[in-house]
């Protein structure tokens, strides 16, 4: 018999009654996650627009070639946010007869169209540093130039660390891709900041080799976007296996487990499993009991998650893993 936990409704009376711990923060339902997640895109995309513009405005009003640059980059998280705001929009619509599982992995498409992004970006850098080294020029300095750069870094960094918590405490891959994005656009405003000190003080190539340093950092915030994203669309394991095995013996009534299977991402899991109880208990009593070991599963993972329970009599035959891979290594 199999048990299968979509436990929506459930889910706001669990936020309610479960607090969290210390070192666990209160869950919260699937709807308040995507509704939390769309807010913050929707704010970061403001700001991304408004430091965009301060950049680009000011780089076609004193001539600096660095700082209009660095403004296009930014357009590229306005960009990004749009895309992200798109993806989790998509990825909470309910699942339907060509997506019975949902449409959760969009989100982790969505993230790399971010990465994919954050390479057009690095093209552009490493290019525009080949031309400045090939042709020499050398950027506009002046006081209001810092100005302009240290305020538009500011907000910067406050939409990287604001997007980092939340990403941890929504469980969500995309908000954690954003702010990786963003983080991008840091490393460039920092070296922006560096080459305009660097020139001041008479060093006209510290421009371009600065920007290729930092086109290597966004080459790897790519990489560690695309790393992440590839193993959610491969079914890599989202979760301990022994740890769910705890939970499941926790509950009374189950004499074993095996076969313990995960997949997905942070923000929903899917797990199935085999338990095994007394062969002679009723068919209610033995659903009873793979309700309870979905709810505690869920419990231990943290996070929205759908537990399938494949119910087994506990007598030798199954109190061994019969698939040819056992996650626990145990028979």
């Amino acid at each position: 018999m199999s048990a299968t936990r979509k436990r929506e409704r459930d889910r706001a009376h669990l936020h309610v009654i479960d607090g969290g711990s210390p070192s666990q923060p209160p869950r919260v339902t699937t709807r308040e996650r995507e509704r939390g997640i769309r807010v913050i895109l929707v704010v970061v995309l403001i700001l991304n627009l408004i430091v965009a513009v301060a950049k680009i405005g000011f780089g076609f009003f004193s001539g600096s070639l660095a700082i209009t640059a660095d403004g296009f980059h930014s357009l590229l998280d306005a960009l990004a946010n749009v895309v992200a705001l798109v993806g989790i929009v998509v990825s909470s619509r309910p699942p339907d007869p060509n997506h019975a599982y949902g449409h959760h992995r969009y989100e982790t498409l969505t993230s790399l169209a971010i990465a994919g992004l954050m390479l057009l970006a690095l093209f552009g850098l490493v290019q525009g540093a080949w031309s400045r080294l090939q042709s020499g020029g050398i950027p506009d300095v002046s006081i209001l130039s810092f100005v302009v750069m240290g305020t538009t870094l500011s907000i910067n960094v406050f939409v990287t660390l604001w997007e980092r918590r939340a990403a941890r405490r929504l469980s969500s891959t995309l908000l954690m891709a954003d702010a990786r994005h963003t983080t991008s656009d840091i490393l460039v405003s920092i070296s922006v900041v560096a080459s305009l000190v660097a020139v001041w003080m008479g060093f006209g190539w510290a421009d371009a080799a600065v920007t290729l340093v930092i086109a290597a950092a966004i080459a790897w915030g790519a990489w560690s976007i695309v790393r992440d994203a590839s193993l959610v669309l491969t079914d890599a394991v989202a979760a301990e296996a022994g740890e769910i095995a705890d939970a499941v013996r926790s509950v009374p009534g189950v004499q074993g487990t095996h076969n313990i299977r995960t997949r997905g991402a942070e923000g929903y899991v899917w797990v199935d499993l085999h338990v095994q109880v007394d062969p002679g208990l009723p068919v209610t009593d033995a659903h009873d009991i793979a309700s309870e070991v979905a709810r505690r599963v869920e419990s231990q993972l943290g996070n929205a998650a759908d537990v399938t329970v494949h119910i087994e009599p506990a007598d030798e035959r199954h109190l061994r893993g019969e698939r040819g891979h056992d996650p626990l290594g145990k028979g």
